[in-house]
């Protein structure tokens, strides 16, 4: 029986397709079916993961959310669902509670984070600017998870969160201003890290955007105005083709 890749959608309808195109990308092949086994899951009713973190507020709420949607994945494909993943980095703050609630999606569940880590210390990467959500940035969860590589992580200050919900929100409505790519520049370049992790999953799409504006390639891993960019969930379709294909 062919293996099964459960995802956890719901945390953002533009991320979600933009993940679920590139895994399409990565397993390209002559036949549709080579293609993995995919099944879905978007409940957009989720509730808001940075006011959960936040404020509190429908915490419980966001863990049975994400939990109930593993528990269908895993029921949904029995024992042939081999990887879960969840195309939302801070989402991957609840896991240790999901887990109490369905254990058994532990060992399916693939940590972008994680993987990450692995890849920037195999990749000789001491230092990083980490760009999230406001809760995955006040809670920490790149720079705990990425101390364990040895990596040291800056964030941006409090005063910049606005301006990062405005970046987000442009991905989530799809819709783009003209003057983007210099707002983002600016942006960056408050900051002295060269190395830059896009913690949100947004990002990885608005930075396509901007690189299909001036017509230059859009890989994975781009370098744009003398920076390096890392995108978790590169890693993510990386382990899964090596591992599912």
């Amino acid at each position: 029986m062919q293996d099964v890749l459960g995802v956890v959608g719901g945390f953002g309808g533009y991320a979600t397709l933009d993940f679920f195109a590139r895994v399409l990308k990565k397993f390209a092949s002559e036949s549709e079916r080579s293609y993995p086994h995919i099944i879905m899951d978007n409940d957009f009713s989720m509730p808001s993961r940075t006011r959960a973190l936040l404020t509190g507020e429908g915490y419980a709420d966001v863990v049975a959310a994400i939990a109930s949607s593993m528990r269908f994945l895993v029921s949904r494909g029995g024992t042939s669902v081999r990887y879960i993943v969840l195309p939302c980095g801070t989402s991957h703050y609840f896991l240790p509670d999901v887990y109490r609630l369905v254990p058994e999606a532990e060992e399916r569940v693939v940590h972008a984070i994680h993987l990450l880590g692995r890849e920037l210390k195999a990749k000789g990467v001491e230092n990083v600017l980490v760009i999230a959500a406001e809760g995955a940035l006040k809670k920490h969860l790149y720079r705990d998870c990425l101390h364990e590589y040895d990596i040291a992580v800056s964030e941006p200050c409090a005063v910049e969160y606005q301006e990062i919900r405005r970046f987000i929100e442009y991905v989530k409505a799809d819709a783009y201003p003209v003057d983007l790519a210099e707002r983002f520049s600016a942006f960056l370049q408050k900051y002295e890290e060269k190395d830059v992790v896009l913690g949100c999953t947004e990002f990885p799409v608005l930075m396509r955007r901007l690189m299909e504006r001036i017509d230059a390639p859009a890989s994975d891993v781009c370098l744009w105005r003398g920076r390096r960019f890392y995108d978790p969930l590169t890693v993510v379709i990386d382990f899964l083709y090596a591992n599912m294909a």
